[in-house]
């Protein structure tokens, strides 16, 4: 009876033994596979890792950085700071000149109207002269305006004598207020003695001056003033100073005289009858949110 339990003892022992190496072994396995899957996780995610920077490293290549505008911006008007917004682009996409400064836009106009997201280059932008210290403002109520002339549009001012001769006097000068027949312009000194020569010039021969406007101001050139100083005007002017002032006054009433015979031609009856068409289109603008210019005298 002794030696059996001996025996099962013996037998449970072995057991227990073959059980702990059996555990010992499966634990071993285990934690080798273990060791072997966060060794293959860890090269996956720098597999990964250097995938994903390799194509960040080549999409940097192949974009790049530039500037749109934010909004709409009419011709002639500048760019400001606030103006702009920077975007990444696909680089075989973009000019080649597209500018890539913030600080070389900011500040200067623009030639042609731009909508929103225009990616900007320098052909379509162009900065403002500095302001000459002669710089002085000027009003002219003895010029002959265009019927559809507006504040801001740019013309040249001209004097044409009863011979036909035909002089550029001042070159694309922006019209900054318009008030009826009169207009404020910027001159220079130099400009103001030619304006005055030629204000005298054309009250004693009977000339006209008169203005025309540019059709594209910012991509047309600057025209090259051709009318030359009368010296015998600039003494004239220097032994009597108000002569330029009743000049002036004489040449306003003579453009006034010209503006009333153009008026007197329209009859009561057809300027009853153009009120009331331009009343019934402000009407229809007002209903539909669109607006009307008044159109040039056609009768």
């Amino acid at each position: 009876m002794s030696r059996l339990r001996q025996r099962t003892k013996q037998l449970m022992i072995a057991g227990l033994a073959g059980a702990g190496i059996v555990g010992l072994l499966f634990a071993g396995y285990a934690i080798y596979q273990a060791r072997q899957v966060h060794h293959m996780r860890t090269s996956l995610v720098q597999e990964y890792e250097s995938k994903i920077q390799e194509l960040k490293e080549e999409k940097e290549r192949r974009s790049v950085s530039g500037w749109v505008l934010a909004r709409d911006i009419s011709a002639g008007h500048p760019i400001r700071s606030e103006d702009l917004r920077r975007v990444e682009l696909p680089a075989d996409s973009v000019p080649a000149n597209f500018m890539k400064s913030k600080e070389e836009i900011a500040g200067k106009s623009v030639k042609i109207a731009l909508t929103s997201q225009t990616l900007l280059t320098p052909g379509l932008l162009y900065a403002d002269e500095p302001t000459p210290h002669d710089l002085r403002w000027r009003e002219m109520g003895f010029v002959q305006l265009p019927a559809a002339l507006q504040k801001h549009d740019v013309v040249d001012v001209r004097i044409q004598f009863p011979t036909g001769q035909d002089y550029i006097l001042l070159s694309k000068k922006k019209i900054e207020q318009l008030n009826g027949g009169l207009v404020t312009v910027t001159l220079n000194e130099m400009e103001i003695l030619s304006l005055s020569s030629a204000v005298v010039d054309a009250y004693l021969h009977k000339a006209s001056i008169y203005a025309l406007a540019y059709v594209e101001p910012q991509l047309q050139a600057k025209a090259i003033p051709t009318y030359p100083a009368n010296k015998a005007v600039l003494e004239l002017i220097k032994k009597d100073p108000n002569i330029v002032s009743r000049a002036e006054h004489a040449l306003s009433h003579s453009t006034r005289q010209i503006l009333e015979a153009d008026l007197s031609v329209l009859s009561p009856q057809n300027a009853v009858e153009f009120a009331g068409r331009h009343a019934d289109r402000n009407a229809e603008a007002a209903s539909s949110g669109d607006s009307f210019e008044m159109e040039p005298n056609t009768y």
